[in-house]
């Protein structure tokens, strides 16, 4: 389970990472854009994923909808927007 949770987090860090490098190009307002945005839907991306990949064993349908599941949250991004408008991250 120690590898599992290395693999897990690898994942979910890679994906934050890449969040931060396209922050430029994410599909929100010009004025909300920051790393901070990025970051998020990098890591909740990566999240779906690292969920996906830990639901394989149960079969393709089980993991797909995990990782569905998972995506859904990225609906809820813009409302935090405003928040994040002041950024400089």
């Amino acid at each position: 389970m120690f590898l599992f949770g290395v693999i897990d987090n690898l994942v979910l860090w890679a994906c934050l990472m890449a969040g931060l490098e396209f922050s430029d190009y994410v599909p929100v307002p010009r004025k909300y854009r920051c790393k901070a945005v990025g970051a998020t839907i990098g890591a909740l991306v990566g999240n779906a994923v690292s969920d996906g990949i830990a639901g394989l064993p149960q079969g393709f349908g089980p993991a797909g909808e995990v990782f569905a599941g998972c995506l859904v949250v990225l609906v809820l991004v813009p409302f935090g927007l405003r928040r994040l408008a002041g950024c400089n991250a």
